[in-house]
């Protein structure tokens, strides 16, 4: 019992930081809705890095969790990435991270070599933009 709660306070300390990720996503949100241009990119790209950095906390997590038969942090997780298609519970997070770290590096080619982009990196850039504008909608909500 004494390794379950060692895992409870590890992740509750990982579920701590996520929200102070969160709140960091919240602030850039506010701020991706007011600006256009370069400036812009640069927020939705801090975006994804943030996000990139809560779902790398939340594979540490599972990992552990999983490890040391944590069942109560396991449903846990697998309600957070119930949207994301997998086997398992780290086949999922490592997707949606394996995701965002493709936008982002789309996004550090198309800020510093925009004419370098073929026509389907600047539709996918496009469609970037509209997810995250769409994302900084409803943290603006909340």
């Amino acid at each position: 019992m004494d390794n379950l709660d060692r895992v409870n306070s590890i992740y509750k300390s990982t579920i701590e930081q996520v929200l102070i990720i969160e709140s960091c996503k919240k602030d850039i949100s506010m701020q991706i809705l007011m600006v256009r241009g370069e400036k812009r990119w640069a927020l939705i790209q801090e975006f994804l890095e943030h996000d990139l950095q809560k779902h790398m906390l939340l594979d540490q997590a599972a990992v552990v969790a999983i490890n040391n038969g944590a069942d109560e942090i396991i449903k846990d997780l697998e309600n957070l990435y119930q949207h994301t298609k997998g086997p398992d519970l780290i086949t999922k997070i490592r997707t949606e991270y394996s995701q965002v770290e493709k936008f982002i590096k789309l996004i550090k080619k198309g800020r510093k070599h925009k004419d370098w982009l073929s026509f389907t990196e600047r539709r996918a850039m496009q469609e970037i933009s509209k997810f995250v504008l769409e994302q900084a909608r409803e943290y603006n909500k909340l």
